[in-house]
């Protein structure tokens, strides 16, 4: 069994599946460097990063498939679907014999689980997007923490920047170590540690306050629902919100 270790980043992931598809012997598994487990018996090969490789596949993809093939792959590399990089090359292999028609072929497995694994990626980056609390550190900038189960930081970006285009704001994602920070003018996703959070995480300011007394002015004991709400907001995203601290 051939496998193949990559440094966890969607560059080094399309190097890999270029090395995919020029070898005689492709590898049955792929991971990341971090997440691998050593005691997998099999040929252990390290696939080095490579700008060109990780431009002829994409571009490949882009001109040979077609763009949406490319965004979908895209989503599945941010997914946390345990065996991801597996499922983009299995469904290259089959996209590029299909061409741009590979999106109307949804009797094939390949097909359906890369189409629901787009869609749960893309509603939990939609519900971030309501639901994402806000402390104001200081006066200075806004501050939040998430534990999303995807990757969803750069697809929730543009939205943030073009709510909060006047402002400073840092989201910071703590289960994967890193945030995204918006300067009023651009943004980036830059690496935060668990440190970081530890010392804002109780921060109240006056608006935190403000949106406590607002809820719980506007709640209706008769009328509450607790299904309906666990079903629109769901629990495990409670942790961050402030309404349910």
């Amino acid at each position: 069994m051939k496998i193949f270790l990559y440094d966890g980043s969607f560059e080094g992931l399309l190097t890999c599946i270029y090395e995919s598809f020029y070898t005689k012997a492709p590898p049955e598994w792929i991971y990341n460097k971090i997440d691998f487990n050593e005691f997998l018996l099999g040929e252990v090969i390290s696939i080095a990063t490579d700008t060109n490789k990780f431009k002829k596949v994409k571009d490949g993809i882009i001109n040979k498939i077609d763009p949406l093939a490319f965004k979908k792959i895209y989503l599945v590399y941010l997914s946390n679907y345990k065996d991801k990089e597996i499922v983009i090359l299995t469904y290259l292999k089959t996209a590029f014999k299909l061409k741009k028609d590979v999106h109307n072929f949804l009797n094939l497995d390949i097909v359906r689980l890369v189409d629901a694994i787009n869609k749960r990626v893309s509603l939990e980056s939609h519900r971030f997007e309501g639901f994402i609390r806000f402390n104001y550190i200081n006066d200075r900038f806004l501050y939040s923490a998430i534990e999303p189960d995807n990757d969803i930081l750069e697809l929730i970006a543009e939205h943030f920047k073009n709510r909060f285009s006047n402002e400073y704001l840092i989201i910071h994602d703590i289960f994967r170590n890193k945030a995204l920070i918006y300067d009023s003018k651009s943004y980036e996703i830059v690496p935060m540690n668990i440190e970081d959070y530890e010392e804002l995480k109780n921060y109240n300011d006056k608006y935190t306050v403000l949106w406590k007394e607002y809820f719980k002015s506007t709640t209706i004991i008769e009328r509450k629902n607790s299904k309906l709400q666990k079903r629109m907001m769901p629990k495990r995203y409670w942790k961050h919100l402030v309404e349910t601290k």
